[in-house]
């Protein structure tokens, strides 16, 4: 008893708590708009079709579905390890028979057994609590992993379908410049008819169009490939999906409100889920320094054996207690400390990076699509510009007063300049999803890899 009170005396200090973020933080973000919006930010997008296939994709694709499994893995060892906070109690039974021969004679006996076993560790240095306040931890660590493979999958959906938006209106465009090309080549043939052009002129035209032909070949497979990323992305193999509908590209919906950089540590769940390793990796450390002092044990143990007629008269009682404490183990429960320890504060520097990544995401895309829109509106002049000039060198052709070298650079920089503006509207909504994405929030656990029958 001298020696126990001694040890509860000497109980060690376990806690590395993490007050405040390990790095410091902007005051503000760059940019903020005034809309708060909540975790499903794709419906912003007002698209019914893309609502429908990102929900697809959050039923159905496999890699939230393995994400879900290791929730529940989780779950299971946090009970497991609440488990070791109660007594445990087993039964057991027995029945033997047996039968001797002496003199000629045969004489049977039978011999029952019954009895009860119960253990139950006294948590003396909060061990054991300790163990399950980390598996808990880990539980609540693999829900915001779950949060953060929804969002990554979200957003691979989101990404796919507006690529696939400005593929389709490439292949439309492309037909269109063709449409325009031929009716240039009916001119040039009928002056090339007259004397008045050289046959280079009808070739370089005709190589004008044939090189749209092939581009819209390209773009026709992205299509395929990016239908069938689509598809695996919802669970499904390449083919076996249909579209809801063909996707367009949209204007871009209002700037977010961005909220305060430490709003988003409470908002990104790889965030979370990080501050709650570095706290699971405390109680661990709390658990190796627990497992240095002794363990105070008790048991008891109820057993009746006899025959069937006097199975229960002839019962045994017996009450023990167990002090058993490490005296030499080569330093191995001391190195388990410093690993822990080691590990613990491995998680804090990770947690650290985790917020600067954060962060920087929002400003990249904040940068981004702020540069991108000023692209944009460049292109729009200098496509003005380009279209005017085609119109002019194109009538000055017909007058015979231009080359057809200058007719063609000015048709290739409009043509390519009208193709540049579609991937730019398309690179300006990535942006606005890398954003959102960046921004985090709680998707409704309900949508997320919860197929009927999943569970």
């Amino acid at each position: 008893l001298m020696l126990l009170l001694v040890c509860i005396g000497c109980t060690p200090a376990t806690n590395l708590t993490v007050d405040k973020p390990p790095v410091a933080l902007p005051p503000a973000f760059s940019e903020s708009g005034d809309k708060v919006i909540a975790g499903v930010w794709w419906q912003e997008f007002a698209n019914p079709d893309l609502q429908l296939l990102i929900g697809d994709a959050l039923g159905n694709n496999f890699d939230l579905l393995a994400a879900r499994q290791r929730l529940f893995q989780a779950q299971a060892l946090t009970r497991r390890s609440s488990a070791d906070l109660y007594p445990q109690v087993d039964a057991s039974a027995g029945y033997t028979k047996s039968r001797r021969r002496i003199d000629g004679e045969s004489t049977t006996t039978t011999d029952n057994f019954l009895g009860l076993a119960a253990s139950y560790e006294v948590d003396l240095w909060g061990r054991v609590r300790a163990e399950e306040d980390a598996s808990r931890l880990d539980e609540l660590g693999s829900a915001e992993d779950l949060q953060t493979a929804a969002h990554s999958i979200a957003a691979e959906v989101a990404l796919t379908w507006f690529q696939l938006a400005e593929a389709y209106n490439q292949v439309d465009l492309l037909q269109q410049q063709k449409d325009i090309n031929s009716l240039g080549l009916q001119l040039i043939q009928l002056r090339f008819n007259a004397g008045q052009v050289g046959i280079a002129d009808v070739l370089q035209q005709r190589q004008l169009i044939e090189s749209r032909s092939g581009e819209q070949a390209q773009q026709r497979a992205t299509i395929r490939l990016l239908e069938n990323q689509l598809a695996i992305l919802c669970g499904k193999a390449p083919g076996q999906l249909k579209l809801p509908g063909q996707p367009e590209l949209t204007d871009l919906p209002a700037l977010p409100a961005t909220g305060l950089p430490l709003d988003l540590l409470n908002m990104r769940p790889d965030v979370k889920s990080d501050y709650l390793q570095v706290l699971a990796a405390d109680r661990r450390v709390a658990v190796a320094i627990a497992d240095r002092y002794p363990r105070l044990s008790i048991s008891a143990d109820v057993n009746t054996s006899g025959s069937a007629e006097d199975l229960f008269s002839n019962w045994f009682y017996s009450l023990a207690a167990n002090l058993v404490g490490p005296l030499i183990d080569g330093g191995s429960r001391l190195a388990e400390v410093d690993r822990t320890t080691a590990v613990a504060r491995e998680r804090v520097y990770a947690y650290g990076q985790t917020i600067l990544d954060a962060i920087g995401e929002v400003e990249d895309a904040l940068k981004q699509e702020l540069e991108q829109q000023k692209l944009l509106a460049s292109l729009a002049i200098q496509l003005d510009l380009a279209t005017k000039t085609v119109e002019n060198v194109r009538n000055r052709y017909k007058q015979g007063a231009e080359n057809y070298q200058r007719v063609l650079t000015a048709l290739l920089s409009q043509q390519s300049l009208q193709r540049d503006v579609l991937s730019a509207r398309q690179q300006l909504i990535s942006f606005r999803i890398s954003l959102y994405r960046a921004l985090g929030g709680p998707i409704p656990e309900t949508m997320i890899a919860m197929p009927a029958g999943a569970k």
